[in-house]
């Protein structure tokens, strides 16, 4: 069980959040919604005491289990840990079974009799303690949880800290999910989940018993499996219930209504104003009347229904139209990867036509991001090469925010890849939302909000290359629609790798490249459904 009252959440000079309480029982199902920027994030790492509100208080009562939207690297009991040792340490089995392991070696070793004793009976008391924990019936169940989010069989043997940011988030909602919890926090769940891992954590949320709180831009997971709703906007939550799509109509019916009651308090005041004046003034029984007449109006003035404006404005992305590229911007030959044992694709050619957009595509693990990265020459490919044509030049987004580092602001962000005055570089902040964050440190952006910062970033390049990697993670659904606008209208050359569907059959790239295999082909409708498994 969670109970938050009268919560307070400000960062630096900025009020996120004023006076919020709700709670979180078992059963509950609720969706927190709000605008990329409203402090979505930033209430759940606070529910979590991993950051102090500035007033308020937060209960729990329970095992609390958080994901979150980040990919960084996760304090690791071992530099060498597996994928599968992580999800089992959230019931402490990963680390038994190491242990195990490592004494019934130190056991084959040891010639000293006595010693040997001491060690069968710790080896003894690890297995009593692995069998008390659920032993191998537990890691079947991890295992199978893994295989439902798309973790493969050799992944969960692979460690941890040679995963890609997607991967690593798979096994991080993996090993929440495996955990033994009465209150899940996630937030954003399901980036980086093919269909089948949504429809199967979509059924997993609806069964799980304990209470649910979930951040997501998700809409089917917020109609199926949630059963209210928490609105946060302008610095309050309101609580709804319903799924998402009831949320929507009742929000704007209490608007409406809002808007009806505040209208007829103004008619009444105006009426009243129109009465006061008429008898002020005059005689002292019509004077006496108009300071009761007045008084009533203060009254109804005290009282006045507040009506709060739709959110902000919208988020306005525009690629500037770059400088044309040659006919052919960029060509690669013969690329090949492999990280250890692990050979990610051999043999890859990749080539573009000025103007075209090309999507890369293949399921989980087939190397979509390791290629995107080696044609942005981030990543060096083992064998191969990658040329640029002529006045070809790259902007690259990584949906691992890698270009953001911690410890620099957001204009200094800016700052670092344009050579513009601050105040265009203001500007260009004011358009994706982002103008009260100038000095706030960019490592602490909700993960809509870096990936506007990024995306600004690539801007303010004006490159003729684009490559995309996931750009609509974590995007709410206007800021997704500005995207979209944007790249319909920019005239350059795109290369994304994209799971969303919706946006990939809206953008209808030219031609794709199937992944691990490399094989070209045009783009047709019938690709949308390897997109969805990706």
């Amino acid at each position: 069980m969670l109970i938050v009252r009268d919560l307070r959440i400000e960062i630096g000079p900025r009020l996120l959040l004023d006076g919020v309480s709700f709670s979180v029982q078992p059963g509950d199902k609720i969706g927190l919604v709000g605008r990329n920027g409203a402090g979505k994030t930033t209430l759940m790492r606070t529910l979590m005491k991993q950051r102090q509100p500035s007033s308020g208080v937060v209960t729990t009562s329970g095992r609390v289990g958080y994901f979150s939207q980040e990919a960084a690297l996760p304090d690791l009991e071992t530099p060498d840990m597996t994928a599968l040792e992580r999800i089992l340490a959230a019931r402490d089995i990963g680390v038994l079974q190491r242990r195990i392991e490592a004494t019934r070696v130190e056991m084959g070793a040891t010639t000293d009799e006595v010693q040997r004793e001491r060690i069968i009976r710790r080896f003894a008391r690890l297995q009593d303690e692995f069998d008390a924990k659920g032993g191998f019936v537990a890691e079947a169940e991890a295992k199978r949880t893994a295989a439902a989010l798309g973790i493969g069989h050799d992944e969960l043997s692979q460690p941890v800290a040679t995963m890609s940011g997607g991967q690593r988030r798979r096994v991080e909602l993996s090993r929440i999910l495996f955990a033994e919890t009465d209150v899940l926090l996630l937030d954003e769940p399901t980036n980086h989940l093919d269909l089948d891992a949504k429809e199967w954590l979509m059924g997993h949320l609806a069964e799980y018993r304990g209470g649910l709180l979930v951040v997501s831009h998700d809409l089917p997971l917020l109609d199926e499996s949630m059963t209210s709703v928490l609105a946060l906007e302008h610095v309050e939550i309101e609580v709804y219930r319903g799924n998402y799509t009831e949320y929507l109509a009742e929000r704007d019916r209490r608007r409406a209504q809002r808007e009806k009651e505040r209208r007829l308090q103004e008619e009444k005041i105006a009426q009243l104003q129109r009465n006061v004046m008429r008898f002020r003034g005059k005689t002292e029984k019509m004077a006496r009347k108009a300071k009761v007449i007045e008084t009533r109006m203060n009254r109804i003035k005290g009282q006045l229904v507040e009506v709060k404006p739709a959110d902000g404005k919208a988020v306005a992305v525009r690629f500037p139209q770059p400088v044309s590229s040659g006919r052919t911007p960029m060509t690669a030959s013969g690329l090949a990867k492999a990280f250890g044992d692990n050979v990610v694709f051999v043999d890859i050619d990749v080539d573009t036509n000025r103007g075209e957009r090309l999507l890369i595509v293949g399921l989980n693990g087939a190397g979509k991001t390791t290629l995107l990265r080696i044609l942005a020459g981030v990543e060096t490919p083992d064998m191969g090469g990658v040329e640029l044509g002529h006045q070809a030049t790259l902007g690259y987004y990584a949906q691992e925010h890698e270009q953001i580092r911690p410890r620099f602001g957001v204009l200094d962000h800016l700052r670092a890849v344009s050579d513009q005055p601050d105040q265009m570089l203001r500007g260009v902040l004011g358009h994706f939302r982002l103008a009260d964050k100038i000095d706030q440190d960019a490592s602490t952006l909700s993960g809509g909000e870096k990936t506007k910062l990024a995306l600004a970033m690539v801007v303010l390049a004006r490159p003729n290359i684009l490559l995309l990697d996931e750009p609509t993670n974590n995007l709410d659904p206007q800021a997704k629609e500005a995207l979209f606008t944007a790249l319909e209208q920019y005239q350059g050359t795109i290369i994304l790798v994209s799971h969303d569907t919706d946006f990939v059959a809206r953008l209808n790239p030219d031609r794709a490249i199937i992944m691990p295999e490399g094989d070209h082909v045009y783009f047709d409708e019938a690709l949308l459904e390897l997109v969805a498994l990706a």
